[in-house]
């Protein structure tokens, strides 16, 4: 976790709730994070001290009674220049920052870098995210019966996370049945399952902070042909691109391994989403293996791969797993089969 352009006379000050986390080790709702050149400084009000006090990782925690203090703070290690994430900071508390008399620079680039990498500790957590959600998501197969609802299964898995130590969903899960699916982002709801219905269920859930991702599509019944062909070339994308995706590979072309064996299989314009993104503290971060990605997807980056096919009205199919690049190539955190799961 190293800032190496915070040198003598310089300081980081971290607001976000996710970054502060990072660095520090506590999560709560209000505070501020200064890092010097050597120490680390976590202000946080009364309302969330003394929990702050208890969490905080390598840094002295403070008692922030305004503005001032963090002023006072900065004068007192003799700061000319104060670096923020430009990408976190209002155009309010940028003026605020201003009066505090340091040069202002941004440091957000830096700050996706560095958490572009995980450490062991991080693959460890999102690793042990990954079971869990593997876990829940299979213990609620059995109950996909006719009749029972998208809500009802989103319920079961959001209680199952609970039960098996996850601190809860890392997002809003997604259930779809029928030809909801082919909307990626459907909204759970009231629909219920008949027969000869596809199942897609998009889940995850967070360990110490850290997150996972999973989708799995199911059939309830007997599936067409179509259907089959569809899950079929999703399956394959899906494996192709966990084969053949290297380490410093750019993100542009690690995305295309996928699509452009969707696009030979007649169904390249049915893949309306990226490849694959970042998984950490967020369920999405950098990197994003998309059309549009900048950069390589580095040894130690935590991602998904999640190819999909929509048929507008009729059905989706997607897959996704939770990986991580190792100098070997895709590690992949699941360890279920990919065959197409028949209720």
């Amino acid at each position: 976790m190293r800032m190496d352009f915070i040198r003598e006379n310089c300081a980081c000050l971290l607001t976000d709730r996710i970054t502060r986390r990072y660095f520090s080790g506590c999560d709560v709702a209000e505070g501020f994070l200064l890092l010097f050149h050597g120490k680390r400084v976590f202000f946080t009000d009364a309302r969330y001290f003394y929990a702050a006090k208890n969490a905080v990782l390598n840094a002295e925690c403070k008692l922030y009674t305004g503005e001032d203090c963090i002023k006072e703070e900065l004068d007192l290690n003799a700061v000319r220049t104060l670096y923020i994430d430009y990408d976190t900071t209002t155009l309010t508390e940028y003026a605020k920052y201003k009066k505090f008399g340091a040069e202002i620079k941004d440091c957000g680039a830096a700050l996706k870098n560095l958490r572009l990498v995980k450490n062991d500790g991080e693959i460890g957590n999102i690793a042990r995210a990954c079971k869990i959600i593997e876990s829940a998501f299979y213990a609620v197969l059995p109950l996909i019966k006719k009749g029972v609802t998208e809500k009802q299964i989103k319920a079961a898995i959001e209680n199952e996370v609970l039960k098996s130590g996850g601190e809860g969903t890392s997002f809003d899960v997604i259930v779809a049945f029928g030809e909801n699916s082919a909307v990626p982002h459907h909204v759970t709801g009231d629909t219920a399952l008949t027969e000869n219905m596809p199942v897609l269920i998009d889940c995850g859930c967070k360990y110490n902070g850290y997150c996972s991702d999973l989708t799995r599509t199911a059939f309830y019944g007997k599936p067409s042909a179509k259907f089959l062909d569809v899950y079929d070339a999703v399956k394959r994308a899906n494996e192709k691109a966990e084969r053949e995706i290297t380490p410093d590979m750019p993100l542009k072309q690690a995305d295309a391994v996928a699509r452009e064996y969707l696009k030979s299989r007649g169904y390249g314009e049915k893949f309306t989403h990226s490849l694959g993104h970042g998984v950490g503290l967020e369920i999405h971060e950098s990197p994003y293996l998309s059309p549009k990605g900048k950069g390589v997807l580095p040894v130690g980056a935590a991602f998904t791969v999640e190819p999909g096919v929509y048929m507008d009205g009729e059905f989706g199919v997607r897959i996704e797993d939770t990986a991580v690049m190792t100098a070997n190539g895709v590690k992949r955190l699941f360890g279920d089969g990919k065959e197409l799961i028949i209720l």
